[in-house]
């Protein structure tokens, strides 16, 4: 009798749980005013990427170049809170096979509290765009970006 009722109080508590609704605001800065970000692409459609290193920079967390192998430096910089364009002047977008990897580092010693992600810059296809921040809110961060194809 007690694990029947352990049961229904187990299953009543999953139910309750399941059903309640958490609303979550998700911030969207990577495009333009009236423009929507394609969810997926499709298969076979991103050009195949050797892995190949061709283009590095290291930002300051003011968006300062610290060092830098193939960017547009006029148009390398700091967008706002934590978010950043590098710009390689060429086309580096991912689906024509160009692969990035971010890494918030201090760029000297200590430890960067943050975490980076990058994407193609809305409205320019030739800049990354990276996007730094902690676990609750976006975050100005030095950090190495590596471009490969």
């Amino acid at each position: 009798m007690d694990r029947s009722v352990a049961a229904i109080a187990l299953t009543c508590l999953g139910i309750a749980l399941s059903s309640v609704a958490v609303a979550q605001v998700r911030q969207d800065n990577n495009t333009l005013p009236g423009q929507e970000r394609a969810l997926s692409v499709a298969p076979g459609s991103v050009q195949p990427t050797r892995g190949v290193m061709f283009l590095t920079a290291a930002i300051n967390s003011d968006g300062g170049i610290a060092g830098c192998f193939g960017c547009n430096t006029a148009n390398t910089k700091r967008l706002g809170a934590g978010i950043y364009q590098i710009d390689f002047g060429h086309n580096v977008q991912a689906i024509k096979g160009w692969s990035r990897w971010v890494q918030a580092d201090t760029l000297t010693i200590g430890v960067e509290n943050a975490w980076c992600n990058t994407a193609d810059q809305a409205g320019n296809d030739n800049a990354v765009w990276v996007n730094c921040q902690t676990s609750s809110a976006p975050v100005d961060a030095s950090f190495f970006l590596f471009v490969a194809r």
